[in-house]
């Protein structure tokens, strides 16, 4: 078989590592402990778990985030991930779509993306792009999956650390111009390394109405392009960025002039409840995502995240809240690392 472009390869590695990297168990959310409510007065069937914000609805306050695609070998993988959102009636992000960008010709490269539109034909599906793409290039990759939403990733950490990374980061303009001429809502997305008040704040000035704060204690992109980088060591970079709580933290106070969303290191349904109580819109899982249907199949996977959804509903319950809303209205103690943190930022 020929050598795959780099850039294919790349995605296969991506796959590959994520897997190998894999953490169970995501100690940063015990960082945050909800307060039991004793008399919660009110009953399961009362308990709505639905969610509806910018065009999109779903079952449940979760999506799967950006994974995989334009390799010859994520066809099967992006086809099960769709049958999986499909399933459970919730939105999906496809991963990078730079490679169609760069190989629109490629028949396989474009299948390992439509697939997804094939196998959800009714489903909600994201595009997404670098923030360095030129906006008519981003229509092109909405318009290639029907895309209802497109997500814009910043990952300048990654890029950094990635041996053939692109070192230019003067985004902002290009974003702007993304976010005034794109037909669909934008969801401006870290990629694992959290995000900032101040970040979160220059992007609502360029028009972000949507914003994914994606904290470490997840996939560690960190990890994973420093395990390709053969040339330079950047291990000192695998703590960087803030944790997923810390990101909801400290970007609260602009929470209510944009949509928030949270993933990184999701790795149960408390620990989307607790991104929910402390204000985001909806969460998103990806590892547990991959690391299931690699081991136990899709039909396991399915059973696994709809079980999900009905302990989500259980736990708001539990918190006596009637729907996603209310659980902001819980009350919480955050660990002393988290309340310095708090302290030293405001």
């Amino acid at each position: 078989m020929p050598k795959q472009p780099i850039e294919w390869q790349r995605k296969n590695e991506h796959i590959f590592l994520a897997e190998k990297y894999y953490q169970k168990h995501n100690p940063f959310f015990d960082e945050m402990r909800l307060m039991p409510v004793s008399i919660p007065n009110i009953a399961l069937d009362q308990v709505d778990i639905h969610t509806a914000w910018k065009q999109q609805q779903a079952d449940g306050p979760l999506y799967i985030n950006a994974m995989t695609g334009g390799a010859p070998q994520t066809i099967a993988i992006n086809q099960k991930l769709a049958t999986l959102a499909a399933t459970l009636k919730i939105p999906l992000a496809v991963g990078s779509m730079s490679n169609y960008l760069k190989y629109p010709a490629e028949a396989e490269i474009r299948h390992s993306y439509t697939i997804v539109r094939e196998s959800n034909p009714h489903g909600i599906i994201w595009a997404n792009v670098s923030a360095h793409t030129p906006w008519p290039d981003a229509q092109k990759c909405i318009d290639l999956i029907q895309a209802d939403a497109l997500q814009v990733h910043l990952n300048a950490a990654q890029e950094t650390i990635m041996p053939e990374g692109d070192s230019n980061f003067v985004w902002q303009e290009n974003l702007r111009q993304i976010l005034k001429h794109i037909s669909v809502p934008v969801i401006i997305k870290e990629v694992g390394f959290g995000m900032t008040a101040q970040t979160v704040q220059q992007l609502q000035e360029l028009g972000a109405k949507v914003i994914d704060i994606s904290g470490r204690g997840g996939t560690n992109f960190a990890q994973i392009e420093n395990t390709r980088n053969h040339q330079k060591d950047y291990q000192f970079l695998n703590d960087w960025g803030l944790t997923t709580l810390e990101s909801l933290l400290d970007t609260q106070k602009f929470q209510s002039q944009s949509c928030i969303l949270a993933s990184g290191g999701i790795r149960s349904p408390l620990d989307v409840i607790k991104c929910l109580v402390l204000g985001a819109h909806a969460v998103g899982i990806a590892a547990p995502v991959l690391h299931l249907l690699e081991h136990q199949g899709l039909a396991a996977t399915t059973k696994h995240f709809a079980q999900w959804l009905e302990q989500i509903r259980e736990l708001m319950a539990l918190l006596g809240c009637h729907n996603c809303q209310e659980l902001q209205q819980v009350d919480y103690r955050l660990s002393a690392n988290l309340q310095n943190f708090l302290t030293s930022r405001t």
